[in-house]
Order: C-alpha cells, then sequence, then structure tokens
C-alpha cells in the first residue's frame, strides 16, 4: 500500500511537469522518478526512525529501550547465549503484561505474546486474523513450501481435512509396530557403542534424529526412504534433506540472511547444492505422488475393498481423502505437506527425546522411577499395546516436563492480516505478533517460583493459570495445532519404553550449550551419555 502510493505521488507529479507548456516527456520521466527515490527513501527513513518512537500506537507497551541503530534487538537476540536467554529476561521484567514489544531489524515493531489470555485469542478466538510474515515464508518456506504451515484459510482447513484422518489417534497406534521396529535398531546402535571403544559413549542426538526420520518416512510412504532416489539424480532423499535442513555454516547463515536481505541468487556453492538438494527432493517426492496416486486410482477402478488391502500409510489417507474433495489440492501442496511433516515430526520429535534423556541423566532417581513404572507394566504385558503406553501416568509426566523446559519449538511467528483488538491491545494489520514457547512455559507468574526447576510431579495435579490449555504451547494450540502430535508423542513414549526397560543411561556431557542460531533448540555438538545394559 505505501509504494503504492509513492507511486501515484510520482505518477501525479509526473502529470503536473506535462502540463507546463515547455516540458519534454523525457524530463517529466525523469522528475517523477526522482520523487519515487526520494519518496521512497523518505517512506523508508521514516518507518525506520519516526513511527515506530513518535507515531505507533503500540510505542508505550512494556519491552527494552535500549535499541541499536536500525536492528532494535535483532543482533542481541542473535549474539545470546541461547535462543530464549533474551525473551525470558524480558518474561522477568514484564510477568504480567499480555505484549511485549521490542523492535528488529529495520525497526520493525514485534510483539511478544505473554499472557494466557494474549495467547488464546491469537491462537484460537481470532487465528484466522493471523498469517505468516513475509520474513519468515521467506526464511522457511524456500524450503519447507506452503503447506499445511502457510496456507490461509479455506486452504488451510482443506488440508486440515485431509490430514486428519491419517493422523488421529486410532490411526497412529495402527502404527505401533513400526516405532516399536524403530527402537529397536536403536537398541541395537547402542549395543554396538557397548561392545565397542568408547565404552558405551553414544552421541544420541544424531542416534534419536535418524530413528525419528525413518519413523516419520515409514509411516507417511510405508518405506525407508533414508536411501530412495530420484531417476534423475544421484543424492538420496536424506542427502537432499541434511543438505536443505543442515547445510554447513555459510548455507545457514544465507538462510538466516536471506528473508532480509536476498542472497539465494548468489552463484556460489552454498546456494547451487542448496538448489540441487531442493530440486532433487522435490522430484523424488513428485515420483511417490504420481505413483500412489495412480495405484489408488487402480484400487478404486478395480473395486478393491480397505478390508482386502494392507495397511495404508499417511500419504495413500491424504490421497484418497484429497480426491474426494469437490475440488482437491495439488500434488505441489501434497509434496508441501509431506516435506513439512517430514521436518516437523523429525526434528522436533529427536529434540524432545533428546532433552528428555538429559533431564533422565541429570536425574538417576526419575530414570529409576520410570524405569520402574515401565518394568511394572511389561510384567503384565510383555508387548505394551499403545492404549498401555499411552497411560503410564509417569511417563506422561517426564515428557509433558520435558516439553515444558525444553521446548524444541522455539517460536510461531505471526502477522495480523487485518486490524484487531487482542487482550484489550489494537494491533494494526501489518504487524508481526509471535508466540515464543518458553516464555509462557518459564513464566513465573504461570507456573510459579520454581518454574525452572524440572519437576515431573507438578503435572500430577496442575491448578491455577499452569491447567489452562494454553500454558503448554510446544505443539501450538487451536486451528493452527501441530496435527502430528499425537503421532510424536506415541513415538516418543515407544522409544523411552525401549530405552528404560534395556538401558541405564549416565551423563557424560556436563556443561550443554545452545545451538545458535537455530530453528529448534538443540545442544550445540549433540548430547552424549554413556549407556550400560540392564
Amino acid at each position: 500500500m505505501e509504494s503504492l502510493c509513492v507511486a501515484l505521488v510520482s505518477f501525479a507529479s509526473v502529470v503536473l511537469v506535462l502540463r507546463q507548456t515547455d516540458a519534454t516527456i523525457p524530463l517529466a520521466a525523469a522528475f517523477g522518478l526522482l520523487v519515487y527515490i526520494l519518496g521512497t527513501v523518505v517512506y523508508k527513513v521514516g518507518k525506520a526512525l519516526i513511527y515506530p518512537f513518535y507515531i505507533s500506537g503500540l510505542r508505550h507497551l512494556p519491552g527494552p529501550k535500549d535499541n541499536q541503530f536500525l536492528v532494535g534487538q535483532g543482533i542481541r537476540l542473535l549474539k545470546a547465549a541461547g535462543p530464549n536467554d533474551l525473551y525470558l529476561d524480558w518474561v522477568r521484567k514484564w510477568p504480567d503484561a499480555p505484549f511485549i514489544r521490542h523492535l528488529t531489524f529495520g525497526n520493525s515493531e514485534v510483539l511478544l505474546v505473554n499472557s494466557l489470555e494474549a495467547a488464546r485469542e491469537v491462537l484460537q478466538t481470532h487465528a484466522y486474523s493471523f498469517v505468516k510474515p513475509s520474513f519468515f515464508v521467506k526464511l522457511v518456506g524456500e524450503i519447507l513450501g506452503t503447506g499445511i504451515l502457510f496456507s490461509v484459510g479455506e486452504q488451510h482447513k482443506q488440508l486440515r481435512r485431509i490430514m486428519a484422518g491419517p493422523l488421529s489417534k486410532p490411526s497412529v497406534r495402527k502404527m505401533l509396530p513400526i516405532f516399536k521396529d524403530k527402537a529397536r535398531e536403536l537398541s541395537t546402535e547402542f549395543d554396538t557403542a557397548i561392545g565397542g571403544e568408547k565404552n558405551g559413549v553414544v552421541e544420541v542426538e544424531a542416534l534419536f534424529s535418524r530413528t525419528a526420520f525413518k519413523v516419520i518416512s515409514t509411516a507417511l510412504l510405508s518405506r525407508d526412504i533414508t536411501e530412495f532416489r530420484s531417476k534423475s539424480s544421484p543424492l538420496s532423499f536424506e542427502e537432499c534433506y541434511r543438505g536443505i535442513l543442515n547445510p554447513p555454516l555459510l548455507g545457514k547463515l544465507i538462510t538466516f540472511i536471506n528473508p532480509f536481505i536476498p542472497l539465494r541468487w548468489l552463484p556460489i556453492e552454498a546456494n547451487l547444492a542448496f538448489i540441487r538438494a531442493h530440486t532433487a527432493l522435490r522430484a523424488m517426492l513428485s515420483e511417490l505422488i504420481q505413483e500412489r496416486v495412480m495405484q489408488v486410482q487402480q484400487d478404486k477402478k478395480s473395486g478393491r475393498s480397505d478390508e482386502n488391502a494392507g495397511p495404508k500409510d499417511f500419504l495413500t489417507h491424504m490421497i484418497e481423502a484429497n480426491l474426494a474433495e469437490k475440488k482437491g489440492v495439488s500434488d505441489q501442496m501434497l509434496i508441501d505437506v509431506i516435506i513439512q511433516s517430514v521436518s516437523a515430526g523429525h526434528e522436533t520429535t529427536a529434540g524432545t527425546l533428546t532433552w528428555t534423556i538429559y533431564a533422565l541423566v541429570q536425574y538417576p532417581d526419575m530414570q529409576q522411577r520410570l524405569r520402574e513404572e515401565i518394568l511394572s507394566a511389561q510384567q503384565k504385558q510383555p508387548e505394551l499395546d499403545a492404549a498401555t503406553i499411552d497411560s503410564l501416568p509417569y511417563l506422561n509426566n517426564i515428557i509433558s516436563e520435558s516439553l515444558r523446559v525444553y521446548s524444541p519449538t522455539l517460536m510461531a511467528p505471526w502477522e495480523a492480516g487485518e486490524d484487531v483488538v487482542i487482550a484489550g491491545v489494537s494491533i494494526p494489520k501489518g504487524t508481526t505478533v509471535t508466540t515464543i514457547p518458553a516464555m509462557v512455559h518459564l513464566n513465573p507468574a504461570i507456573w510459579g517460583a520454581d518454574v525452572e526447576t524440572f519437576n515431573p510431579n507438578r503435572w500430577e495435579s496442575t491448578t491455577g493459570a499452569a491447567a489452562n490449555p494454553f500454558a503448554i504451547e510446544a505443539f501450538i494450540n487451536g486451528p493452527r495445532t501441530c496435527p502430528g502430535r499425537a503421532l510424536a508423542l506415541l513415538e516418543i513414549k515407544t522409544v523411552l519404553v525401549e530405552m528404560m526397560s534395556n538401558f541405564s543411561l549416565e551423563a557424560v556431557d556436563v556443561d550443554v550449550q545452545l545451538e545458535h542460531p537455530s530453528l529448534t533448540l538443540k545442544p550445540k555438538g549433540g548430547l552424549h551419555v554413556r549407556v550400560q545394559r540392564l
């Protein structure tokens, strides 16, 4: 809108010049261009140096005032020891404010959700008044596409309908054999480490990451696609995925800077490698989708019934639901959904397992109590079914506390798609509003003075603000809640049951630092523990 206004002023200046008797078209065009450039500069300067400090209706909200020139708190956030450090400092300073306002690059305003009321209104009541901000679409969208993450309105509702069946709890529980099979493969990795030269010391973050990758790919596509290759590319699926999501340092820097300063066009190896991996990944997923669509259509024509068919994977279910829609989504959208499902289902699951193990090796008494609960259940039912695994109370408490203290999800940024009032604050269209799970999970006004203490017992009876469903944002909430929540939780529980019933774990890494910047909460250099067979 602002660019349009500048353009209209420039056009008006051209018309005024041409009305002069001695004016020429080149002179008028040059004058119009000059007005456009000056107008753009004035607008940008005013937006960065005047509006946020003297005009914005949000300027009186609580928040840090020690801004650096033109970057606000942006550099400080990137240079902090961990991704949540500054946010938590602000929470401690303003624990009761519905929003905390800070400035970022270009002095643009960001509102951080800091109360349960504000969280409920942003994520539930006015969920569809918000869209993903353009910078985040550029940051993550170039990797993950549109899909469920960036779709809006009716398209988002349609994708949720298509995904609802295969990701429902009953459907997920049918995947338990997959989870158990991959968990046993992980046990084999531990046994190898115990019998090797490292005296049982393993780096669990990488192992959990690979296990979660295998689980989600098998659940999605009925095959471990770790080594799957496109006909047109020598790169395997995992090589493509790692090349896009875990590039070298230069690639990471380009990914984080590109939304603000376009760098992806530079003909350097980091960009060329990203493009190769991105192209190959989408090509092989396109092949898989086309193959599966043909199979579904053939089964429908032949009248093959569900009773005679084998277990269906997520992709088959989704294709069937999509074909049943009057106007289904495109293959490209299905590709986006698969990539986002693999990424979200793999990264956050591996992260939750890693931080849960970190907590258990810090507190051996909790580890022993969890083991006793699992072994007691196995005495009654040697092969635990999904319902039993889901119902283990201390296991549930451990995972809930891990998600609270060490949420693998770092942020969920939104942009107001219209003027809206949230928790009594008038938020103009275009304002960035961000939910930071750690700001809610570690807010003493919600969880009490012991907010930073890892205490699974707090989940035996949550009361007051802590009992509010919006007090936990690891999976977000409302219409945009993570659709794979049931799958992730059962997978995490199954892996922990396998580990706790067969191994004892001891801490090796004493001083664990955080990887930063990062899209999820990760220990820098991984997490090393010592495993011993029981």
